[in-house]
């Protein structure tokens, strides 16, 4: 009777169990973080009356914003990208430009490699790493670096041939709600604004069918139409508004999947922009002092040194172990006080940016150069001219992270955050961190810090 009497009430404490957890799931434990990246939007466009961001202010209002967010160095997309998830710069995550630059031998050429999967590119730990290992469902559409990655259950990643590496369920579904005409990549060569409908979309569908706890969102538009017109424009102001009204279809989707209340929405950028109106060609001087040669195509064939364009900066490399130190030393002169050149960096000044150094990364150029004010790098060795004027205005990104044009958005909102936060300078470090706790999760191994001033008690 006795051992009845005992099975009985473990049968009802663990009854008793269930009913609490069933509670508790009806209650709306489940916690969701949903982390947009509008690329290339500028800290000072948030509250310029000139660009309608109704939805991103009224989140801004009702939760927390900064007045700027710093990127990291080089203000590119695929290394700001891993560090809001990583928690930490491109000198620990190793990404210093959207893909890897080749060192391919002494005198050979360097190249930028973007056809590689998440684990060619970092394999530093992220936040979707640990939630999807705490059990969680991650997910990410047109994120940098996760192609491939085997800790997201659903993937439409940001990377070369993006349909053929689209997670095979989502493939298929993204035919099935008419976002593409057939599982090809050759279905997908739409135009930016087009992109982004079905990048949201595809968001959009997600969050109603499979409610992600972590859900990530890359937007372009902007990006590519300040490129074209640059910012404080009328086409980047309409880019601007169009990105808030993909946001709006976001928070849309989280209301009828039964989460908002349930869900931090975090909106961010990796970079600002800068209008410019000229480039410098560096590998034209270098050409000039026999660093270089170019065929009669103006292709670079052999190269002692030679400089290759991040944007705002640029990376120098010299090729050959034999002769690297000279080879620098005189490259280094030439580009010294150089016209559309603002600043030489070598190694030494790296860890104040938060790249990483050479000998521990052999992606990493050997200099960095950083551009004038309304300048930006090409990578040309053809003709006789350091500096080139542009057609018209042009923006470009990519410069030292302390140039304040580069300045990004920064809002946090619904569960979880204090209404009415403003806060000056935020780390771009601080995004994954804050992002873990908000799941009650920790990222051990980020630089940055939890935001604990914008967090409810």
């Amino acid at each position: 009777m006795r051992s009845l009497n005992l099975n009985l009430i473990a049968i009802i404490g663990l009854l008793f169990v269930g009913a609490v957890f069933t509670s508790c799931a009806e209650d709306g434990n489940e916690h969701y973080v949903v982390i947009i990246s509008i690329d290339g939007f500028p800290a000072e466009a948030l509250w310029d009356d000139r660009v309608p961001v109704p939805t991103l202010r009224a989140l801004a209002e009702e939760g927390a914003w900064a007045q700027a967010m710093i990127p990291s160095t080089p203000t590119v997309t695929w290394p700001n990208h891993t560090t809001l998830v990583t928690g930490v710069h491109p000198a620990r995550h190793g990404m210093v430009t959207n893909g890897l630059f080749i060192r391919s031998g002494p005198g050979e050429p360097i190249y930028r490699e973007p056809d590689l999967d998440r684990e060619e590119l970092s394999t530093f730990p992220t936040l979707y790493d640990i939630a999807y290992e705490a059990g969680m469902r991650t997910a990410e559409v047109n994120w940098p670096v996760t192609r491939n990655a085997n800790t997201l259950h659903d993937s439409f990643p940001d990377a070369v041939a993006e349909i053929t590496h689209t997670t095979p369920r989502l493939r298929t579904e993204l035919v099935e709600l008419g976002l593409i005409k057939e599982e090809t990549d050759a279905a997908f060569e739409l135009g930016p604004v087009a992109r982004d409908y079905v990048w949201t979309k595809a968001t959009t569908h997600l969050i109603r069918s499979r409610q992600p706890n972590v859900m990530l969102l890359h937007l372009l538009n902007v990006d590519g139409t300040h490129h074209g017109h640059g910012a404080k424009t009328n086409p980047g102001n309409t880019a601007l508004a169009y990105a808030d009204t993909n946001v709006r279809l976001v928070l849309e989707a989280l209301e009828e999947a039964g989460i908002r209340t349930q869900t931090t929405i975090m909106v961010v950028s990796d970079h600002g922009f800068m209008n410019v109106t000229e480039r410098v060609e560096p590998n034209v001087l270098l050409r000039q002092n026999g660093l270089l040669d170019v065929d009669e195509d103006g292709n670079i064939v052999r190269a002692r040194v030679q400089v290759v364009s991040n944007g705002g900066t640029a990376m120098v490399f010299a090729t050959d172990p034999a002769t690297k130190n000279d080879d620098l030393e005189l490259a280094r002169s030439l580009f010294e006080g150089a016209p559309g050149i603002a600043r030489v960096l070598g190694p030494e000044e790296f860890e104040d940016y938060g790249m990483p150094h050479p000998s521990e990364n052999e992606h990493m150029g050997d200099l960095v150069l950083g551009a004038d004010e309304g300048h930006s790098f090409g990578n040309s060795a053809a003709g006789d001219d350091l500096v080139v004027s542009l057609d018209g205005t042009r923006g470009t990104h990519g410069y030292l992270s302390d140039v304040p044009q580069m300045e990004t958005i920064f809002i946090a909102s619904g569960r979880g955050i204090r209404s009415g936060m403003e806060l000056d300078i935020v780390d771009n470090r601080s995004v994954a961190p804050t992002a873990a706790w908000l799941l009650g999760l920790t990222l051990e191994t980020a630089d940055g810090e939890i935001l604990e001033s914008i967090l409810e008690e």
